[in-house]
């Protein structure tokens, strides 16, 4: 009798757990992406005057990296892919931000697709191997094998950009989290996109989720890098991290929690943009309208910021290839245009770039590239910063963060590489990834918890 008592209430014990706490004490890992921040922001907080606290508390209880190598170009997009596939854009296929497009047949798109990267990801894996994942906003994820998805598409400017993002994410979920949270954040901001992380977590308990902030990349494009402008919206995403943390804590499973806080390149100010279009045009390998729209092409441009690649509209075009090559050198020879190396095709192999570029041209520091087509060769930068540089350049070097469960507190944490996030993510969750570029890192603790 006393037995069947005993068995009795301990069952009656087991049922009053709160549910949440049986189903949250489990591996979870959380990779934040904050576009744009450069390590120094981390590394020397004091100098800046930048209040960052949890930024701060994270770097020291963790392990931080005086900056990553990234891969060229250091631009968003294929920065974030090579995060998730451990490969550089020459494999992964995502090489540039957008497409070349000279007819604007895109209408300004970008690489969103998920179907347009060559390799397996970090969370197609984790989702094999039974691992519940999320993304908010994470570069090229539209139509990704993502159970929680709210991918990053064309910005929220009309009532239809809301309605087809509804539609691109997991059916029901933007709708679901709007209505339950009643948020007030304008759509897709990164304060929406930071709640939207902490609903996700909250109601789906992800295993793996990643979560892309791009606020200080649009500021510092528009401030420079280091200025007051862009150090108060960095102090405004560490609030939102802390909230992010803060729900953590209180969800009962932070001991179970490990945290990637990452960027995918730095920035550099500069103040006058060489239009490579023009010089392309005035060659007579572009040809426009009176409008300046262009009605035929043989060379293009890929991507205009720090650097840029062409690309022949015929592979075979040799004439044109080599036309195009001679007026690039003729460009770098002129110190006045800000040319400060051209890439050849084994120097793009090497870096792992574009597989289709015939050449790449990289602006001098204070310099950029614009896609001006009409107008002078030379004009004012149309912003105060920029990135796409070789990924070599410290000021281009992305962050790296590496915080909670599994993680051995360093010091340091040198020689870590962009193709190591989507590794040591795997490796916090017990997993693998093969086939890559990158390397688990130093100092985590990747058996069984």
């Amino acid at each position: 009798m006393n037995r069947l008592r005993s068995s009795t209430l301990l069952l009656l014990a087991l049922f009053c757990i709160p549910l949440n706490l049986v189903s949250e004490t489990t591996r979870q890992v959380i990779v934040i992406s904050i576009d744009g921040m450069t390590p120094d922001e981390y590394v020397h907080p004091d100098e800046h005057h930048l209040a960052i606290p949890n930024l701060r508390d994270m770097a020291a209880a963790g392990c931080a990296s005086p900056g990553m190598l990234g891969v060229f170009p250091a631009n968003t997009y294929p920065s974030h892919t090579s995060m998730v596939t451990g490969v550089p854009p020459s494999i992964h296929g995502i090489v540039s931000n957008t497409p070349i497009d000279p007819l604007n047949l895109e209408f300004g798109g970008w690489y969103y697709y998920a179907e347009q990267i060559k390799v397996p990801t970090v969370y197609q894996i984790a989702r094999k191997a039974g691992i519940k994942t999320a993304a908010i906003s994470w570069p090229v994820t539209v139509g990704a094998d993502i159970d929680y998805l709210i991918p990053e598409y064309r910005p929220i400017r009309t009532p239809e950009d809301l309605a087809i993002t509804h539609a691109l994410s997991t059916h029901g979920l933007m709708q679901e989290f709007e209505q339950t949270s009643k948020t007030t954040e304008p759509p897709l901001s990164d304060a929406w996109r930071t709640e939207a992380a902490m609903y996700i977590l909250r109601t789906r308990k992800p295993g793996l989720l990643l979560l892309h902030l791009s606020s200080l990349d649009e500021a510092q494009h528009k401030y420079g890098p280091h200025t007051p402008e862009t150090h108060a919206v960095l102090e405004s995403l560490d609030a939102m991290i802390g909230k992010l943390r803060q729900q953590v804590d209180q969800s009962g499973n932070a001991a179970n929690t490990s945290w990637i806080v990452v960027s995918d390149h730095g920035f550099l100010p500069y103040s006058k943009q060489l239009n490579p279009l023009v010089a392309l045009r005035n060659a007579g390998l572009i040809d426009v309208d009176d409008s300046g729209k262009v009605r035929s092409w043989k060379v293009y441009i890929r991507n205009a910021t720090g650097s840029f690649a062409l690309e022949a509209k015929d592979k075979n075009d040799q004439v044109s290839i080599a036309k195009a090559t001679a007026l690039m050198q003729q460009l770098a020879a002129d110190p006045a245009n800000g040319i400060a190396r051209l890439y050849t095709v084994e120097d793009l192999r090497a870096l792992g770039a574009s597989p289709t570029a015939f050449l790449a041209v990289e602006a001098a520091r204070g310099f950029g590239f614009g896609n001006n087509i009409t107008g002078p060769l030379l004009t004012a930068a149309t912003t105060k910063g920029t990135h796409g540089y070789n990924p070599a350049i410290r000021e281009m070097h992305p962050s790296f963060i590496l915080y909670g469960a599994g993680v051995t507190p360093c010091k340091s944490l040198p020689d870590v590489k962009i193709f190591d996030v989507g590794p040591t993510a795997a490796a916090l969750l017990g997993i693998a990834m093969t086939g890559t570029q990158g390397t688990v890192v130093d100092n985590i603790q990747t058996g069984p918890k």
